[in-house]
């Protein structure tokens, strides 16, 4: 990830943490996000791999 999504990453968590967000809501968004990343990195790593004819 870049500087700017994880910096923007912690802004959101500092500002979550400040209104007394739950830490539930975050690892729901958390894992979320890492699911749909990985699905991405899958389906681009098979549609590269793949020969096109």
């Amino acid at each position: 990830m870049s500087n700017s999504v994880v910096s923007s990453i912690i802004t959101a968590a500092e500002h979550g943490a400040e209104h007394g967000t739950s830490g539930v809501e975050w690892v729901i968004g958390g894992v979320s996000l890492a699911i749909l990343v990985f699905a991405l990195l899958v389906l681009v790593w098979f549609a590269g791999g793949r020969e096109h004819s």
